[in-house]
């Protein structure tokens, strides 16, 4: 039985484990912040008055207000795998990749914020 590294007789599997479900709620609690900040992105545009010129009043900053979080949500993901790849095949630790991904969510929220805001 396959048990993805995760066995109960490796002597490495509560570490590896212990990152796998920091793993699994990050990516959990950052899809739930992606889908509110697109949404309520999205639905901030509601104020917009006809023939308002700002960014968010148009489609284009509404789709990019809604899609921005969660193609950023994606592309963290893509990224902390990527880079917890390369960190264990050069024997430093994953959690440097995990951080690269926070860090990478994180500026995307923020750009979506001031682009919601401004």
């Amino acid at each position: 039985m396959n048990t993805f590294g995760l066995g109960r007789d490796d002597a490495a599997s509560a570490p590896r484990a212990l990152f796998v479900m920091v793993c699994v709620v990050l990516v959990a609690v950052g899809g739930l912040i992606a889908f509110v900040l697109g949404v309520g992105g999205a639905m901030s545009s509601d104020s917009c008055r006809p023939g308002e010129e700002s960014f968010l009043c148009t489609s284009t900053g509404q789709n990019v207000a809604f899609w921005l979080p969660l193609i950023g949500w994606v592309a963290s993901i893509v990224l902390a795998w990527s880079c917890v790849a390369h960190f264990d095949r050069r024997r430093r630790s994953r959690w440097l990749g995990l951080a690269v991904g926070v860090v990478v969510f994180s500026v995307v929220v923020v750009v979506d914020w001031r682009i919601v805001a401004g």
